[in-house]
């Protein structure tokens, strides 16, 4: 058992880590693993309040997700430590090398038992299996942290949008007398950038738009798109029926 090594280089190392999907897209200052995971868990805290009138858990689909079935203490312990094999293992998404795509669950294993080691046991081996009960995707707690995870994540797409991506300039201001060979190598330049300032981060709400599952996210995630689209609107920006939310 090390909890100085735990707490200094592997908790510290989820502070400096930037989430690489934010990287990508030139965020300034992009969040860190530990300011994801710190929003996840407040969004577990949601799971103690009352059932919302607005949530319909009557179909038999949906019935697992009530909150009086949840064990919300092991929600909130599988919120905030979900991605602490990526202080060893690193973020490793969908668009990132094809071999590291292939290794992710055999690199963040075997950092989980790293730090199983670190830590020792039993909140070694807690830490462990919440990370594997959280991959394996069979718990309602762990299909509530799948929906936490991918709601938190378009949540700061939004508030990366709202701060940073600047309104669209009309085509004849944009180019000026430009040619229109010029027009379309400066669009394909700013494409290949793919920086916040110039384009909406529509990539991570199409990825989700089917992905949430649990009534009470998927009301929020719905309210959180309708917001997002009178904000582009506002800067000129349309939005596309792929970033809406689908059934």
């Amino acid at each position: 058992m090390d909890s100085l090594t735990f707490i200094s280089d592997i908790c510290g190392q989820l502070k400096k880590l930037k989430r690489t999907g934010w990287v990508r897209h030139n965020i300034p200052l992009p969040e860190s693993d530990s300011d994801h995971m710190h929003r996840c868990a407040m969004c577990a805290l949601l799971l103690t309040q009352p059932p919302d009138p607005r949530d319909d858990y009557s179909s038999p689909s949906n019935q697992k997700f009530h909150p009086s079935k949840i064990n919300t203490t092991k929600l909130l312990r599988m919120a905030v430590t979900h991605d602490l094999c990526e202080s060893i293992a690193g973020d490793i998404t969908p668009h990132c090398d094809s071999g590291l795509i292939a290794s992710k669950y055999d690199k963040e294993e075997e950092a989980m038992r790293k730090i199983r080691e670190i830590v020792g046991d039993p909140l070694g081996l807690e830490l462990f299996e919440l990370w594997k009960e959280y991959e394996e995707q069979e718990t309602v707690e762990a299909l509530y942290c799948k929906d936490i995870d991918k709601f938190e994540m378009i949540v700061q797409g939004y508030e990366y949008e709202k701060e940073h991506l600047q309104h669209k300039q009309k085509e004849d201001e944009s180019n000026g007398g430009e040619s229109d060979e010029k027009r379309q190598k400066i669009k394909e330049e700013e494409a290949h950038k793919k920086d916040v300032r110039n384009e909406p981060l529509r990539g991570f709400f199409v990825s989700t738009n089917k992905a949430i599952k649990s009534p009470l996210f998927r009301r929020l995630d719905k309210e959180l798109r309708e917001r997002r689209e009178v904000m582009l609107q506002e800067k000129g920006w349309s939005v596309t029926e792929e970033e809406r939310q689908q059934d």
